[in-house]
């Protein structure tokens, strides 16, 4: 489970994560569903029409700390601009990222073809990420009647795939753990592999 900001632990691992996707897909939402006034937002009028509702965008990023006591994890979470001409911020932001949220509008036209366009432009500033696909603004209905297989293939990355309504504090908290839960994963099977490489690189002593 994630809760808000505590003293630091000695043992805790700090990881950094980013929350992408394209404008108005909810990112400033799940840092204000998290922090409220305490996120750190940098939110500027944008020259893109959007909706009658979205009148802003990121531009440089949003952030906020979290702690997860189950796994032990600090969370550094970073809303990461939505317009492609600040894409510099997405390089800049995505060194040592642990892992990636990313949200999309289910109600724009082929979300999930979206998701693999958006996913050719932000994973060549991303190293090895673990990451959580949430498709938001369903209605409660069309969420029961969506059927999701659990996991989305991008090319030989595996994305665990949900739906979400980022204005849920628990459901934000949900995609966190899941988030985490992935990052484990492939911690896991990258000390599994090396440990087998360095047993089968230990030379034996030699018979007397």
């Amino acid at each position: 489970m994630c809760n808000d900001l505590d003293v630091v632990r000695p043992t805790q691992t700090v990881r950094k994560i980013l929350i992408a996707g394209h404008v108005g897909a909810g990112k400033t939402t799940v840092l204000q569903t998290l922090f409220g006034d305490q996120a750190l937002t940098t939110d500027a009028l944008h020259s893109e029409a959007v909706s009658d509702s979205k009148t802003t965008t990121t531009v440089a990023m949003d952030y906020g700390v979290i702690d997860c006591p189950v796994s032990n994890d600090r969370l550094h979470i970073y809303a990461i601009p939505g317009q492609e001409r600040f894409q510099f911020m997405w390089e800049i932001l995505s060194r040592n990222a642990s892992g990636i949220l990313l949200l999309m509008d289910a109600r724009i036209p082929k979300p999930l073809q979206a998701i693999h366009l958006y996913l050719d432009r932000i994973l060549p500033y991303l190293h090895q990420p673990s990451g959580v696909v949430a498709l938001n603004k369903l209605s409660g209905a069309e969420r029961e009647e969506l059927r999701l297989p659990p996991y989305l293939r991008h090319g030989d990355l595996r994305l665990r795939l949900t739906t979400t309504d980022v204005r849920d504090r628990e459901e934000v908290l949900t995609l966190l753990r899941l988030l985490v839960g992935e990052i484990g994963q492939r911690n896991a099977m990258h000390d599994e592999f090396s440990l087998g490489g360095i047993q089968r690189g230990v030379p034996q002593s030699p018979s007397r």
